[in-house]
């Protein structure tokens, strides 16, 4: 059997709904370490330096919720009583929003791979700071 559009949109938007998860995962264990930087570490203006990660970590997530909220929207709109609707009822519009939701996710994940990676680097240099001392 063919794959219909409602349910290409459904698997795509699946992916991403576990992909967020693993994402906001992810942000929990970076938010955990930066906080045991602040609880053992001595450095001077450290806490302004953790909270501009966190800052960054927190503004990915934002948009990761809110694109949350939107997957299950249209999630709902490709469903009629739980079934996947026809491809005939498929409007531009819903068509319009998997694109514009597409193009979002991209983008959120870049900017969650630059904030991880953003993270990381700092984390990697606060240990090796504290590792010389």
């Amino acid at each position: 059997m063919a794959a219909t559009i409602a349910e290409y949109f459904t698997d795509e938007l699946a992916r991403w709904k576990k992909a967020v998860a693993f994402y906001v995962r992810e942000m929990h264990l970076l938010t955990v370490r930066l906080g045991e930087v602040i609880q053992r570490n001595s450095i001077p203006g450290i806490a302004a330096k953790v909270e501009k990660q966190q800052d960054k970590l927190n503004a990915v997530f934002k948009k990761f919720t809110r694109l949350q909220t939107k997957f299950r929207r249209q999630a709902a709109s490709l469903k009629t009583d739980s079934t996947l609707i026809d491809d005939s009822l498929v409007k531009a519009e819903t068509e319009n929003q998997q694109k514009e939701l597409r193009e979002a996710m991209t983008f959120a994940e870049k900017e969650w791979i630059d904030a991880k990676n953003d993270c990381h680097n700092f984390l990697s240099e606060i240990f090796k700071k504290r590792n010389n001392s």
